[in-house]
């Protein structure tokens, strides 16, 4: 999570407008920054440290000393208690995998990790196809589509909720319950907008609460039933942290997802010679995913804690400063790739960083992966000279990389 530390009015005018303009182009903005491996600046209106190249970003994810977990390094005089209404929320990120450090973080992966590997993920290849054909029949009734609401949306919710255990019936409030999350998360988030969204997250981990007490007396083939199993056998698993990884599972399993769908038909549009390579030979499809990953991928920055005084790559860091890992420069980094603004489905030896490196590797890459290659093949070769209605607006948020929709004209076969 960014720094929970409170900035009083520190969200200017000029700040609203500058990252008006990172949404249009983050990576004319990351460019800037290239000068030094590791530099302290003004980043979207706030002082701090940011690092951009391939090379030392990969570094920083993979080096024990930078953690998640600023709360362990802090300063007592920076820590500020939240509002009431915000601690709760709180409390359940801070048990979430992703904002922990070792040997928290590894117990909970490991756990976890038995439901994404590889061999698990594939098994999900039929299913993934048969709902992604459901969704394109459904779009059939017309030419004019919202591919976000009528496919990118559904399919990867549709997977994750299965995986995870969440009845058919109740997978209507996944969109706004991700929302609040992202919002909550969000670079720019204060307290004042985290009590907006601090609610709906509350829901969900009631929901979540109660579906794992359900499963407590029904076990099924799903993973809560797992954590279940693995919590009564002596694992060191509470119900708080199984709550928690339901949630983050909820949101990480689509919310991405979702953007790599979008994204990835979007550049095809926008680059017609790339997409008739694709549909000429559908081999191209994993490439095509990873190197939609590289160029527009779903998340642009994370940030890590340094954890003692220390120097990187001829930066001295004192303990408990930030570095914001820019994903997206990394991603177009000229040292490491030829023409990094380029969009190109036939690159080679496509090493980009979207799913970060390190202990926090994304967990399910595996699915995501095998999500946005079933999902362009079958855009790809059943929509029928797809074009865009409307150049579509990104959303308003600054770590995550999505549309808000994406209006699209296509005959269905």
């Amino acid at each position: 999570m960014i720094n929970p530390t409170f900035k009083e009015d520190m969200m200017t005018n000029d700040t609203a407008l500058l990252q008006e303009k990172f949404r249009d182009n983050p990576y004319a903005y990351f460019d800037q920054f290239r000068n030094n491996p590791i530099e302290t600046v003004d980043f979207l209106g706030f002082r701090t440290n940011v690092a951009t190249g391939y090379q030392e970003i990969e570094a920083i994810l993979k080096d024990p000393r930078f953690i998640r977990e600023w709360r362990k390094v802090a300063p007592p005089e920076q820590v500020v208690e939240p509002p009431k209404r915000v601690q709760p929320v709180v409390y359940l990120m801070n048990n979430m995998m992703l904002f922990r450090d070792a040997p928290d973080h590894t117990r909970l992966r490991s756990l976890v990790n038995k439901a994404f590997t590889p061999r698990m993920v594939e098994r999900l290849r039929p299913q993934i196809e048969e709902m992604a054909d459901d969704l394109i029949e459904r779009m059939k009734q017309n030419d004019e589509h919202e591919l976000i609401r009528d496919f990118s949306y559904y399919l990867p919710v549709v997977v994750i909720a299965e995986l995870i255990g969440v009845p058919r019936e109740d997978r209507e409030y996944f969109r706004k319950w991700a929302d609040a999350f992202v919002r909550f998360i969000d670079f720019n988030a204060d307290y004042e907008g985290m009590e907006l969204v601090a609610d709906d997250i509350r829901d969900s981990a009631e929901y979540f609460r109660s579906l794992i007490q359900k499963r407590r007396v029904d076990p099924r083939e799903d993973l809560i039933s797992g954590l279940i199993q693995a919590e009564e056998a002596g694992d060191s698993l509470n119900e708080d942290e199984m709550v928690a990884t339901c949630l983050l599972l909820m949101i990480a399993g689509h919310e991405t997802t979702v953007n790599l769908i979008s994204n990835g038909f979007y550049l095809l549009m926008k680059h017609p010679e790339q997409l008739a390579l694709l549909k000429a030979d559908p081999s191209l499809v994993p490439n095509a995913v990873e190197e939609t990953l590289r160029y527009e991928p779903p998340v642009l920055f994370t940030s890590r804690i340094a954890s003692d005084d220390m120097e990187m790559f001829g930066k001295e860091l004192k303990k408990s400063q930030e570095v914001m890992v820019l994903l997206g420069a990394a991603n177009r980094d000229p040292r490491v790739f030829e023409e990094p603004n380029t969009f190109d489905i036939t690159r080679k030896n496509i090493k980009h960083l979207s799913f970060a490196s390190g202990p926090h590797f994304c967990l399910g890459a595996p699915l995501a992966r095998l999500e946005g290659q079933i999902a362009l093949v079958k855009l790809v070769t059943r929509l029928q000279n797809p074009t865009l209605l409307q150049e579509p607006e990104w959303r308003d948020n600054i770590i995550f990389r999505g549309f808000k929709t994406l209006h699209i004209n296509a005959g269905v076969i």
